[in-house]
């Protein structure tokens, strides 16, 4: 007769797998500010008790109403322009204006994307619609406006692209 499932789990060594000890005592940021504006932020402004608690906030850079987001309000000025200290990148990321007066540039499609919207281009070639009626080749189902977008970031990385050339 043979022996109980339940012994023979019981009989054998269990493997333990441990994670790698983690000093407490090490800080590691999760992220990094520019050299630039950590500079800037030495001279920290001070709360003000005379002033309002909007134009406070405002002075340490913080928004008073989290949804003046989504409907800025009339007494809301147009996007800032941020400081001289922060990077274009940075600037663009945040959604304020940079130096030179125009948005990032968009960037280069990922090689599944450039697979994809490459077959459609070939076939297709600038015409949206029937890109978006293709569920074999628009397997994402993209919409009209994401496949411009998409079609103008191939169209622009097409010929500066060590991969496509390689073809």
């Amino acid at each position: 007769m043979g022996r109980s499932r339940r012994k023979y789990k019981q009989s054998r060594t269990k493997v333990q797998v441990g994670l790698p000890k983690k000093n407490p005592r090490l800080f590691k940021p999760s992220f990094s500010v520019p050299p630039k504006l950590l500079q800037s932020l030495a001279d920290e402004p001070q709360w003000d008790d005379q002033g309002t608690v909007n134009h406070n906030y405002h002075s340490f850079g913080v928004l008073s109403d989290p949804n003046s987001l989504s409907e800025p309000s009339p007494a809301s000025q147009s996007i800032d322009s941020g400081s001289d200290l922060e990077e274009d990148d940075l600037k663009s990321a945040l959604g304020k204006k940079r130096r030179d007066g125009r948005s990032a540039p968009p960037q280069p499609l990922t090689a599944m994307q450039r697979n994809h919207i490459g077959r459609l281009v070939n076939k297709y070639g600038d015409d949206y619609q029937s890109m978006l009626m293709d569920k074999k080749l628009n397997p994402m189902q993209h919409s009209i406006g994401t496949l411009q977008k998409l079609c103008i970031r191939y169209h622009m990385y097409q010929h500066k692209n060590p991969l496509i050339l390689a073809k």
